[in-house]
């Protein structure tokens, strides 16, 4: 393991680094030489007021754990702007002036130009998912997801720019409902509140009365409830009948709502939520796209800490696509197969 020793302040340790000199205070020992830095010994040196340098060992590992974390603050801080200029965008849609496809592309941009940094963009919206803010902050995500799964299918440079364009507005119709619905996901209260299911076709009319905007875009909107065997709205249409615009914008929106929601997150666990979308991909979503969308967000689970059942932590090593909430992990030096050892689950995802 290759390190560099630097001198840091008590605020600028992470957890990890190795101590490489007793920290003393007035002759008396506060930590020894050897410990590793964790939240414990960061609250001691708190709690005790040590002001001095401490000599630490960095690890590649820390470095690189640092640097994601100052990328992902980064990136979560474009994604508000963009969530609030989406927020703009949509109090502007039904004005006559301003130039509304520009703005789309502006958003689109901005989207393409964080997705070169594929697995900061997957810490943060794949596994943290747009907290409570249900329309904007979650189009923004569902973009992201959208074109991530475009790429992967091999969609062309335009059409993914249109696709982005449809996820970002697929929601639009939620702002002019007259019915006054929870400030919830809409996959999650429709069956209550049916009068949500008109989103989509509210969203239709106005995006589609955008001058010069591709009919994809508005298909996209028009058709993201849609299902495969037909259960979906508000068409009703199967399969081929679906946009794929739709299609993929589906099974974003499925990801994002079910990351979102802590109730439902907690009660179910991170792969819990995959093996959910990879069983309505044999009925309700393309399985074709969903089998693509599986493999590819499966790979950057992979190196993340998680919490288990038992209250131990672990780190995932491998995920098994025929059960993706089993995967193969590494606990305390032992390699655990939890396909095989069923009396153990991953609870949660252990995120900085």
């Amino acid at each position: 393991m290759s390190e560099n020793n630097e001198f840091l302040n008590v605020q600028e340790l992470k957890i990890g680094m190795l101590i490489k000199r007793d920290v003393i205070k007035n002759g008396s020992l506060l930590i020894s030489e050897g410990s590793i830095v964790n939240e414990e010994l960061i609250t001691r040196l708190n709690k005790a007021y040590f002001l001095e340098k401490i000599e630490v060992n960095v690890s590649k590992e820390v470095i690189a754990q640092s640097t994601k974390e100052a990328e992902m603050q980064k990136m979560e801080k474009t994604f508000k702007e963009i969530s609030a200029g989406l927020k703009e965008l949509f109090i502007n849609l039904d004005k006559a002036d301003g130039d509304k496809i520009n703005d789309l592309r502006a958003f689109s941009e901005k989207i393409q130009k964080e997705l070169k940094s594929t697995e900061v963009v997957i810490s943060t919206v794949v596994f943290k998912g747009s907290g409570e803010d249900y329309i904007y902050r979650h189009g923004v995500n569902v973009a992201i997801l959208s074109a991530l799964l475009g790429n992967w299918i091999g969609l062309e440079q335009s059409k993914i720019n249109l696709l982005i364009y449809s996820a970002l507005l697929h929601d639009f119709g939620i702002t002019k409902l007259d019915e006054k619905v929870p400030e919830k996901p809409d996959i999650l209260i429709e069956e209550k509140y049916k009068g949500t299911m008109k989103h989509a076709k509210i969203g239709y009319r106005h995006v589609d009365s955008i001058p010069d905007l591709d009919k994809s875009v508005s298909y996209g909107v028009l058709m993201h409830h849609e299902r495969e065997d037909g259960s979906g709205y508000p068409l009703a249409i199967t399969g081929e009948k679906i946009h794929c615009f739709a299609k993929i914008i589906a099974i974003a929106d499925e990801l994002d709502v079910m990351n979102s929601d802590e109730a439902y997150k907690n009660e179910r666990g991170p792969f819990e939520i995959l093996e959910i979308i990879k069983e309505k991909s044999l009925n309700k979503l393309d399985y074709e796209y969903s089998k693509v969308f599986l493999e590819h967000i499966s790979n950057y689970y992979m190196g993340e800490d998680v919490l288990l059942s038992t209250g131990e932590k672990a780190k995932i090593l491998q995920v098994n696509m025929n059960d993706l909430s089993r995967p193969l992990i590494l606990k305390d030096g032992d390699f655990i197969d939890l396909s095989k050892n069923k009396n153990i689950y991953i609870k949660e995802l252990i995120l900085n």
